[in-house]
């Protein structure tokens, strides 16, 4: 697995799916993932900074206008490296419970 450094969080890319309402053009950049590898934190004066995500999240980042994250090939796998401060969010899934 690809190991990141100081602030960067590999993130495996979820897909947008196809439906029959909404057309996904394939150059649209990715902005859902599931973190993969959590760097140890961002470098300050008073030392470091920890993430605040961890592996498992899944997570909504940037919006790709400004943005050119590169695609990491490893393992025949599809990955990208991201700063944390491009993460927007960690996305919560609601537990369904049964009354």
């Amino acid at each position: 697995m690809i190991r990141p450094l100081r602030d960067h969080v590999l993130v495996k890319p979820i897909p947008r799916k196809q439906s029959d309402t909404l057309i996904v053009v394939s150059s649209e950049k990715f902005n859902i993932g599931t973190v993969e590898a959590v760097g140890p934190g961002l470098i300050t004066k008073r030392g470091i900074q920890p993430c605040c995500v961890a592996v498992g999240d899944k997570i909504r980042y940037g919006n790709g206008d400004y943005l050119d994250w590169p695609i990491i090939h490893y393992e025949g796998q599809e990955f990208q490296m991201i700063r944390e401060a491009d993460i927007a969010g960690i996305i919560e899934e609601k537990e369904i419970t049964h009354s």
